[in-house]
């Protein structure tokens, strides 16, 4: 079964209704599997190279979920945190809240995103969706602070001078500064995630390429090895942690938007218990 998280908005009296739907792609397929749990997949299955390769990536998670508990726990612990969040999104009366709540949605699945790549094996891939985490969290903190630039965001597609706009008033360092004057021990850790995403798959660097690739030379012939799936190993454990600390530095941006609401869900004291180790 497929699913697909969408935002849904309802005015209610004065007060907006953000709730996070889930939506089956294939109503047949989702009733089936309702009625018979261990249903098989669909016919022809894993006999092309991209589902071949899709495959092998969902029996790679399988695995980290059996044998890597300790790292996947902490994954669903923080999940958990998130969802905990977004469940409770209730009552939100002006736009000043209500924009950064949905960037706390997006935030939440590419942290899912980034968990199931990860958790395949796909590691530079997750450091790409990783990245993508950190920015939704950092752009819901820059609105909120900046409710004004509510006008601009949205308009980036309108031509080219609402682009350029969008372009050089949204732009991240000044959006990691801003994290560090409310905040300077998350600002720096979430300004060293950053980084790293990018080191190591965010952007075409050295490191993404290098940390799942292997170069040999065998009879006279140079052979060039380039692993799209990762199985147990110091790269793989490194991107789980990464993972985990992404999502911690998403909520605790977010705690600095939802104070009162995370505070009423012991949502800060829960993270100080998930981050120990990381």
């Amino acid at each position: 079964m497929t699913t697909v998280a969408i935002a849904v908005f309802g005015i209610v009296g004065a007060a907006a209704v953000l709730s996070l739907g889930l939506y089956a792609w294939a109503k047949a397929h989702t009733q089936a599997r309702s009625q018979d749990p261990a249903l098989k997949p669909p016919e022809e299955w894993a006999h092309d190279p991209l589902s071949a390769f899709i495959e092998t990536a969902r029996q790679n998670i399988f695995a980290t979920f059996a044998n890597l508990k300790s790292p996947y726990n902490r994954l669903r612990d923080i999940d958990r945190l998130f969802v905990r969040a977004t469940e409770n999104l209730h009552g939100l009366r002006d736009d000043a809240d209500l924009l950064p709540a949905t960037f706390l949605l997006r935030a939440h699945s590419s942290y899912r995103g980034a968990c199931q790549l990860a958790l395949s094996g796909q590691l530079p891939e997750a450091y790409m969706v990783l990245r993508g985490c950190l920015e939704n969290s950092l752009y819901g903190l820059f609105l909120y602070t900046h409710p004004e630039k509510a006008e601009t965001w949205p308009r980036r597609s309108d031509d080219d001078a609402s682009k350029r706009k969008v372009k050089a008033e949204f732009q991240v360092g000044p959006m990691l500064s801003l994290l560090d004057s409310k905040d300077a021990v998350t600002g720096k850790a979430v300004h060293g995630l950053y980084e790293l995403t990018i080191d190591f798959g965010a952007h075409p660097n050295e490191l993404a390429l290098t940390s799942n690739a292997r170069a040999e030379n065998a009879k006279g012939a140079r052979r060039f090895e380039l692993s799209y799936l990762t199985g147990d190993s110091t790269a793989l454990r490194l991107c789980l942690k990464t993972t985990a600390q992404v999502g911690v530095g998403g909520l605790r941006i977010f705690r600095l938007i939802f104070r009162e609401r995370f505070e009423l869900l012991e949502i800060p004291s829960a993270l100080q218990a998930v981050s120990q180790k990381l």
